[in-house]
């Protein structure tokens, strides 16, 4: 038997529109994985906030978190973890941005790590933290953090992500895949970081050929992870531009199983 990675990206992918795993879709990656084949889920959510459907998978094996930046198995060390961080102190200077510019909440993130510069609630994709233990100052951010993500007005955006460019040459900016909150997410991380990367680094470690690696994504932060499988596949419901890539399209979309059921026929499940 040929033994497939597969990877999943979660919101407008393997999670239907209510941000929840079906049971026909924990079925099927389920019986997959019993079948052999390594199911990753491949995600630019935090592991915070998406270790739990890693447990309802019942997943075995690594997840990547932070688009690429963090590779990990969840409840345990792993000799193989990978993460790539940004330096305290240039985290911190990114507070200087305050100055210019008007913010929802800024938000420190990284493996177990949640700080922001002030207390929030009501911010999809995180966690309420009204009163908050530590705030995004020198006393409060005690690890190189992963991202620094800025909740702003979308006509903010355009600018601060120019400014973020020119200030940190060696720092990407980037707004969320499925970002549908009030404010616009700009998401800085090293630009040494992607789903591909992440990819090749986990089919190095399990000793799978790319040409067995099946990808399946829907939005702009999953091209790369799509062009690089050997079998991209995008969602029905997926960006133009992803579906223009794509080996293949799932004939249902997020809502409808989409993944479960190109992949029961694909890998012809029973």
């Amino acid at each position: 038997m040929e033994r497939y990675l597969i990877a999943l990206d979660l919101d407008g992918t393997t999670l239907n529109a209510d941000g929840q795993l079906s049971a026909g879709t924990i079925a099927v990656l389920r019986e997959a994985q019993a079948a052999g084949h390594l199911v990753v889920i491949t995600t630019g959510r935090p592991d915070s906030i998406s270790e739990h459907f890693y447990d309802d998978l019942q997943l075995h094996g690594p997840m990547i978190n932070f688009n690429g930046a963090l590779i990990h198995i969840p409840h345990q060390h792993w000799r193989y973890e990978h993460e790539v961080t940004i330096p305290i102190p240039v985290a911190l200077s990114l507070r200087q941005l305050k100055r210019d510019f008007s913010f929802k909440v800024m938000v420190a993130e990284g493996k177990q790590l949640l700080v922001a510069d002030r207390p929030y609630a009501n911010i999809p994709f995180l966690p309420d933290r009204p009163h908050p233990k530590a705030l995004l100052d020198e006393q409060g951010l005690r690890q190189p953090p992963i991202s620094v993500t800025m909740f702003m007005t979308a006509k903010t955006f355009d600018p601060v992500s120019k400014q973020v460019n020119a200030l940190y040459p060696h720092l990407a900016a980037k707004t969320w895949g499925a970002w549908s909150g009030e404010y616009t997410a700009l998401e800085v991380t090293s630009k040494n970081t992607s789903k591909s990367r992440a990819l090749a680094y986990v089919a190095g470690q399990y000793g799978i050929d790319q040409k067995h690696i099946i990808a399946f994504g829907d939005d702009m932060n999953d091209l790369d992870m799509l062009q690089f499988a050997g079998h991209g596949v995008a969602m029905k419901n997926a960006r133009p531009a992803i579906l223009a890539i794509a080996d293949a399209q799932t004939p249902n979309d997020n809502q409808h199983d989409g993944v479960a059921n190109y992949l029961a026929d694909y890998l012809k499940l029973a």
